[in-house]
């Protein structure tokens, strides 16, 4: 059983990317928490994943287009270097 819950970082950065898009099992999150719990490095990537997913959301959800412009890049980078500083 516990070979089922417990799993490896490199599972467990699947399971973040697949959480962020509302992909993962309720399963899948449960096993993605504890592992982040025990594991450092994954919590942090964890949250560094939902601040990216939250700024580029937050200056996505206006444009219809697959890309973005200079501005936006700009942007984006801004924001996410005042969101690294904290």
């Amino acid at each position: 059983m516990s070979n089922k819950i417990l799993i490896k970082c490199d599972e467990a950065t699947t399971i973040c990317d697949k959480t962020q898009y509302g992909e993962a099992s309720l399963f899948d999150r449960f096993r993605l928490a504890l592992h982040n719990f025990l594991c450092k490095r994954c919590h942090l990537y964890s949250e560094q994943n939902k601040i990216l997913t939250k700024i580029f959301k937050a200056h996505t959800h206006t444009h219809i287009e697959n890309h973005l412009c200079d501005e936006d890049k700009n942007e984006l980078k801004k924001a996410l270097e005042k969101e690294l500083k904290k």
